[in-house]
């Protein structure tokens, strides 16, 4: 858990990004590791680059990184820089983990980024109990539709206006092994 210590975020017991390899094979990139306060700035700049309409603000980037109910997965690009990001929030008691952002810099895209922070997130919702994963995606975003159906997940419904500028969305969702 050594890639854990010294983090103002709160750690959940048996997080398990430590036990994601640390010596995969992405140029520039580091391992995937739990976000903490330190990473907002670099946080910030990802969202801004990766989503031009939905990027979260300073203020929700640091409620995230502080919630025992929200996992922040990141892996490093550079000093000050984030490679990608991946929020993951859950709710108490229920079963449900939602995936609630996945931001990758372009730069990194196409080198399996995407899918080891998801693969890390899955980990950690089944040492949590949880039984599903969901997530929302723009109608549009046929790329992330892609990536969640690659990712075993399948269209639960449609959103009707449930984006700014009264786009539709899909409920997508995914059962986790017991």
């Amino acid at each position: 858990m050594a890639l854990l210590s010294g983090l103002t975020a709160p750690t959940p017991a048996g997080f398990r990004a430590a036990s994601v390899a640390a010596d995969m094979n992405r140029p520039g990139c580091g391992p995937v590791r739990r976000g903490g306060a330190h990473d907002l700035p670099a946080l910030l700049a990802l969202e801004r680059a990766s989503f031009s309409e939905d990027a979260q603000t300073r203020r929700s980037l640091r409620w995230l990184l502080c919630r025992a109910n929200a996992l922040v997965l990141v892996s490093d690009a550079g000093p000050d820089r984030l490679a990608g990001a991946l929020v993951l929030l859950f709710r108490r008691n229920s079963g449900v983990a939602r995936i609630y952002s996945i931001a990758v810099d372009p730069a990194f895209r196409g080198q399996g980024l995407a899918e080891q922070m998801f693969e890390t997130a899955v980990g950690d919702a089944a040492q949590r109990g949880c039984r599903l994963l969901r997530a929302e995606v723009r109608q549009s975003n046929i790329a992330s539709l892609r990536f969640f159906e690659r990712q075993g997940f399948e269209r639960l419904c449609v959103l009707p206006g449930y984006y700014p500028g009264g786009e539709d969305g899909f409920r997508l969702g995914r059962t986790l092994a017991n």
